[in-house]
């Protein structure tokens, strides 16, 4: 009788046994291991678990949404009104970004079917917009704000071009809802002065900025409340008695803006612009540089440098501001003001004197060169006056901020903030729904079509022959 088998088998159940239970537990572990690890990664912001990879950096926020939303100093909650299960994923992800971004922004999904009373709370909302809020107030950004459709696309070519445009209109809530105080711009009129088109009013609106006209002749004084002026490429000069208005609004801590023709003769006004320390470079600036002038234009259409500053720390990362046809500014060292260039030609451009009478843009001996400004930002620190010169007539048209994508309308944004000391309106370029194709070059059509029709699958062909004789061999 074998006594030892019985033993064996006994042993061997235990070890199968103890082998079982430390499986059962490795499996425990791992599991238990792969569900924190899930929850830790679920806590992390969406930026360090979700990569935005599309073509146009969709879901990436500019540097102008960020700051924003570093320097908000209430809380803000936006609630998302769309159906449970047909959210739109493009929204969504957007406003997690926002959220990682700033503890003082959240945001919720309302269902009108679960929550039909809550729609009913804010005027104009409805399926598929976003209302932001704060504690005292709200402001509703429709579908079609964060889907805007290219009209021009539609009504020429027939089909519909989207674009996603709900950064900037999101970020322009915030600054909305966020606002506590209101600014008055007044436009001067009487002189033949260019009013600013609705892109630039909407920017200024974004920002708190009411704009409104003033006719001097007629007020006879510049009202109290005007948190700053604007004169926008007159064609006549100003009356001395205009002129001794805008120096003593400066004198007592105003803010002007003022944008000037160099072939407008306007002495009154250079007056009041020399009593800051800025006067005119006598010619029109040419740029040899290609890179601050536009492929296949003259040499005059100047997209000029964006000199770094405070003032002008808005401006999207990327953004051109166009300043075609201009004259250089030249500063004072005696001055009781301070200086900033905020616009500049590149180092190698030239002011032309005799463009009245040249008939190529060619530089002769004379013409002063280097780097010139185009605008300046003059400040006096004992009174508080602040002007910003643009010595250019076209940097406020809405041509030239169209061909920019509202750079210009930035830049317009920025200065009036400074001036007001507020936070930078928000301009934000859309992206493009639109994909684009892949278009072959005719020199690589053949080459390509030989490589895919003939080598690489007589290759493969070649590949699996040597493989199968290998094979056999062994």
């Amino acid at each position: 009788m074998n006594l030892k088998k019985p033993w064996q088998e006994l042993h061997g159940s235990k070890k199968a046994l103890r082998n079982g239970v430390y499986a059962a537990l490795l499996t425990a572990v791992v599991l238990a291991a792969v569900i924190l690890l899930n929850l830790v990664l679920q806590a992390l912001p969406t930026r360090y678990t979700a990569f935005d990879i599309s073509t146009n950096s969709m879901f990436t926020l500019s540097e102008t949404s960020k700051n924003m939303l570093h320097e908000l100093d209430t809380d803000v909650t936006a609630y998302y009104l769309a159906t449970s299960g047909q959210e739109d994923s493009n929204i969504t992800r957007l406003l997690d970004r926002y959220a990682d971004e700033s503890s003082r922004f959240t945001w919720q999904q309302r269902d009108p079917v679960l929550y039909p009373t809550f729609v009913e709370q804010y005027e104009g909302a409805s399926t598929g917009c976003v209302v932001m809020t704060t504690a005292g107030q709200y402001t509703v950004v429709s579908y079609s704000d964060m889907y805007a459709v290219d009209m021009d696309a539609y009504y020429y070519y027939g089909s519909e071009e989207y674009t996603f445009d709900a950064e900037n209109a999101l970020t322009t809530a915030i600054g909305r809802v966020t606002r506590t105080v209101s600014y008055d711009l007044y436009e001067l009129t009487g002189h033949g002065e260019t009013a600013l088109g609705s892109d630039f009013v909407e920017t200024l609106n974004n920002a708190g900025v009411t704009v409104q006209e003033l006719n001097l002749t007629t007020a006879g004084s510049i009202p109290e409340e005007a948190a700053s002026l604007l004169i926008n490429a007159p064609i006549a000069d100003v009356t001395a008695e205009e002129a001794a208005l805008l120096s003593d609004y400066l004198a007592g801590g105003g803010k002007l803006l003022v944008a000037t023709d160099f072939t407008v003769e306007t002495p009154n006004l250079d007056a009041v612009l020399a009593e800051c320390g800025m006067t005119r470079q006598s010619g029109l600036l040419v740029e040899t540089d290609a890179d601050h002038y536009p492929y296949g234009y003259p040499q005059t259409y100047l997209l000029p440098n964006i000199e770094a500053s405070e003032i002008l720390a808005g401006m999207s990362s990327g953004m051109m501001v166009y300043t075609p046809i201009a004259q250089g500014i030249v500063t004072a060292e005696d001055s009781a003001y301070s200086f900033t260039p905020l616009l500049t030609t590149g180092d190698s451009a030239y002011s032309m004197e005799n463009y009245a009478t040249a008939e190529t843009a060619a530089k002769s001996d004379t013409d002063p060169e280097g780097r010139f400004n185009v605008a300046v930002a003059a400040e006096n620190s004992a009174t508080g006056a602040r002007v910003v010169w643009i010595n250019c007539p076209n940097t406020l048209l809405s041509g030239m901020n169209q061909s920019v994508s509202g750079g210009n309308a930035q830049f317009l944004g920025c200065v009036v903030n400074w001036f007001n000391d507020q936070q930078t309106a928000a301009v934000i370029s859309g992206k493009s729904m639109s994909a684009v194709g892949l278009s072959v070059p005719n020199a690589a059509l053949v080459g390509l079509s030989l490589l895919f029709v003939f080598v690489l699958p007589i290759a493969c062909l070649v590949a699996g022959v040597a493989v199968c004789l290998i094979r056999r061999r062994r």
